[in-house]
């Protein structure tokens, strides 16, 4: 408990006078709620562990803000990104790792025909939203969830001719897409843009494939951000979890445990106007990324990596549970085990839990990531955390007693 995160504070405070926000991603901006409690800067990380600038350990649940899904520095991944540095990472011309990883991706990825690499999420679904306006020849886009940076218009900077080109729909609403097909003219929309809702993703059995026969009827594509859901709920993702087959499909984050790349893949029709569109990036062909993807896909072939991740997600919901029910508060797992999502009854509570676990060395998230370095040993000290903190945060009257009836899960 008696935990110091000086170190980390300071070197915040220098940053702020550098680096907007202190960091180069809004996710990862410490809380001024929480100086002297969470940690600003993360110095290495071995499995399910980290190690702050101060030394403290922690079992993390961020894995990342997602993209762990082996574990930090896995050997394997280490090893092929040290091979392939030593021979160079960007060339003058392709590398034969682009060749079979794009291959691969189309042996594991129903949708893939054809792949193209960049380097973050975000940029590959700008990709393929321009693709998809190119070969439809129309120009709006419905989008249900959060595609990254690049594509979100509701922000400042984004110039509204830009922003009407865009329609924001809730997840799990069949019914709110084909009102906007009629609104907007079935004819003008270009693709249906979407990533799962994780508290509820289970609404994807009846939602994804009304979205395909929408969108096969209108004319429009279909398109699936799998930046979180592949290499976690399957290996291509949702579309293989629902059994819902997209036009185009944005991978990224546990394509290559944590090191840069994405990929927007699907019909080769489609993909082949890139040709006209022009979407092109000196590093999209790097090959650390490449190696360690190759690694990646590796590992999964060689072991039940997927299983790993239901299971040990498996273990943690149904420990929080058994712990909610014996200290009666109002706190579960919503979704599913890769990644469920945390429900608390207040913003207040959730701020007060996370302090909790921090001071007592696990990093927590909206999202619980589990990884496949993650032992049941792991998880079941982390439960022994959750429940102190829980226990904690009940005490100072932040959480409601105990649903009546559980959350769906």
């Amino acid at each position: 408990m008696s935990r110091s995160v000086d170190a980390s504070w300071a070197l915040y405070d220098r940053a702020a006078e550098v680096i907007p926000l202190g960091t180069q991603t809004h996710s990862k901006a410490p809380r001024e709620a929480l100086r002297g409690v969470e940690p600003c800067f993360i110095e290495r990380g071995a499995g399910c562990r980290l190690w702050d600038v101060d030394g403290n350990e922690y079992i993390d649940f961020r894995c990342g803000l997602g993209p762990i899904s082996l574990g930090y520095a896995h050997p394997a991944v280490v090893e092929a990104v040290r091979q392939q540095i030593g021979d160079g990472s960007v060339f003058s011309y392709a590398h034969p790792l682009e060749v079979e990883v794009a291959e691969r991706l189309v042996e594991v990825v129903p949708c893939a025909e054809s792949v193209r690499f960049l380097k973050t999420g975000g940029e590959a679904m700008a990709a393929a939203h321009r693709l998809a306006r190119a070969c439809t020849g129309r120009d709006l886009i419905l989008a249900c969830g959060y595609h990254g940076w690049v594509n979100s218009m509701g922000r400042a900077g984004v110039p509204a001719a830009m922003a009407n080109l865009y329609r924001d729909l809730p997840w799990g609403r069949a019914d709110a897409f084909e009102a906007a097909f009629d609104e907007l003219g079935g004819d003008r929309v270009a693709a249906v843009s979407v990533a799962c809702g994780y508290a509820d993703i289970e609404a994807g059995r009846d939602f994804l494939p009304a979205l395909r026969a929408l969108t096969e009827r209108h004319g429009a594509l279909l398109v699936f951000d799998e930046i979180v859901t592949g290499f976690r709920l399957r290996r291509a993702g949702a579309q293989e979890y629902f059994g819902v087959t997209p036009d185009l499909a944005v991978f990224a984050k546990g394509l290559s445990n944590g090191v840069p790349l994405s990929c927007y893949l699907g019909r080769r029709d489609l993909m082949e106007s890139v040709a006209d569109v022009v979407v092109s990036s000196t590093f999209g062909g790097d090959t650390l990324g490449l190696a360690a993807a190759r690694a990646v896909l590796d590992v999964y072939e060689q072991h039940d990596v997927i299983g790993v991740l239901w299971e040990r997600g498996r273990q943690l919901h149904a420990g929080l549970e058994r712990i909610a029910d014996r200290l009666g508060v109002d706190a579960r797992f919503r979704g599913l085990p890769p990644a469920g999502h945390l429900d608390l009854p207040s913003p207040e509570a959730r701020l007060a839990f996370e302090e909790e676990c921090l001071r007592r060395g696990v990093i927590p998230y909206s999202l619980f990531y589990v990884n496949f370095s993650h032992g049941p040993a792991d998880v079941d000290e982390a439960l022994g955390v959750v429940e102190e903190a829980l226990a904690v945060v009940r005490e100072r009257g932040l959480l409601g007693a105990a649903l009546e009836q559980a959350l769906p899960r």
